[in-house]
């Protein structure tokens, strides 16, 4: 199983969680893959810092599967399909994907939150291509 790295957009590196008192933060982040990505290959995001509230958690994929069958989850540690459900099929043609798990909305916790994609299904026919992140939270809800 493969770890991918994903980068913010605008500094193309990963970076600390940010933090800020009041309003709201949206970093995105992108990862470049490859047709070797599989089942099991986890691709980390942006983190929330610890004590903030989660407003939503967006993945925008390239088509990464010109057959069928890639499919993923999104998470955190423990808790991969705590964000967007196991078995979500936006990777095999393409699109956006927003947070579909009750509960998603407000979420906080008393450590920083890495956001985890992890890939449940593998591409029937692979295409190299690229997801983009979207982790958007508050201190202030």
């Amino acid at each position: 199983m493969a770890t991918i790295y994903a980068t913010n957009v605008l500094t193309g590196t990963t970076e600390l969680p940010k933090y800020n008192a009041t309003g709201s933060i949206t970093e995105i982040w992108v990862a470049s893959l490859t047709t070797a990505l599989a089942s099991g290959d986890t691709i980390v995001g942006p983190t929330m810092p610890a004590g903030c509230y989660l407003e939503n958690v967006v993945t925008d994929w390239d088509d990464i599967d010109s057959g069928s069958g890639a499919t993923f989850e999104c998470g955190y540690t423990s808790h991969l399909a705590a964000f967007i459900a196991t078995g979500t099929t936006t990777p095999a043609s393409g699109g956006i994907q927003a947070a579909n798990v009750a509960g998603t909305v407000g979420f906080t916790s008393t450590t920083d939150t890495q956001v985890l994609v992890t890939m449940t299904g593998t591409a029937g026919t692979p295409v190299a291509g690229k997801v983009r992140i979207k982790l958007s939270y508050t201190a202030s809800p």
